[in-house]
């Protein structure tokens, strides 16, 4: 079965903890949701805080990631889950995007729902360097920059979400939503391991540094430090 999959941010900002974000997101509105009978629900979301220091730069603003997925067409699966967003979300601000998914590589899940993904998640959010054609961008993103994470980083788990359209009025323009899954919070955080060992790292950073900016607009580059929990698989 075709399903079309939706992805909603909820932002926090830096005020509101860690353990506020987790009681709100998690606990009050992913449960909610499964009440209404979503196909799939999964929530990432920003359950600790990043290191001061890190490779990758990683944001520090409290953000939640609920993913969803409905046997309806967009525009049906948008009117029936953004109003239901917008009415759960409180004072979290609600942005929304109709995403088309893609799995360049997928874990196989031995854990039951609502258990946190073992390991760590890396949550990107993307947007296209100014003057490239959205053609050129995802020829870059999706035939070069993938195909060479997964020969440099350890990734456990790889999912591409293009954005196909804004499904909540007053959502900023967003080209991609990326979710990575590392075994430990190791092979993402240490440089060595992500870049692929002692002899690599260097000409490994170089390459993958001089790849995203031909086509990302690295000042707009949104990185988190997430934990992954799938309510409904």
């Amino acid at each position: 079965m075709t399903m079309t999959k939706l992805q909603y941010l909820l932002r926090g900002g830096k005020e509101l903890s860690c353990g506020e974000l987790c009681a709100r997101a998690l606990d009050s509105v992913a449960r909610s949701l499964l009440e209404d009978g979503p196909q799939r629900l999964k929530v990432t979301l920003t359950s600790a805080d990043p290191p001061r220091l890190s490779v990758v730069p990683l944001s520090r603003e409290r953000l939640a990631l609920i993913s969803l997925w409905d046997e309806r067409d967009p525009v049906g699966a948008a009117a029936r889950w953004t109003p239901r967003l917008a009415a759960l979300a409180g004072r979290l601000r609600l942005e929304g995007y109709h995403v088309e998914e893609a799995l360049p590589r997928a874990y196989a899940r031995d854990w039951p729902d609502g258990a946190q993904t073992p390991g760590v998640g890396l949550l990107t959010l993307l947007r296209r360097r100014p003057g490239l054609s959205d053609m050129e961008f995802f020829r870059r993103w999706h035939d070069g920059h993938s195909p060479l994470a997964l020969r440099v980083h350890p990734l456990w788990c790889y999912v591409r979400n293009a954005v196909a359209r804004p499904v909540v009025d007053g959502t900023p323009p967003l080209c991609g939503i990326v979710e990575e899954q590392f075994r430990t919070p190791a092979d993402l955080l240490d440089p060595v391991r992500l870049f692929g060992g002692p002899l690599r790292m260097i000409p490994n950073m170089a390459r993958i540094g001089l790849d995203v900016r031909g086509f990302l607009d690295l000042g707009t580059l949104e990185n988190y430090l997430v934990s992954e929990h799938w309510l409904r698989s």
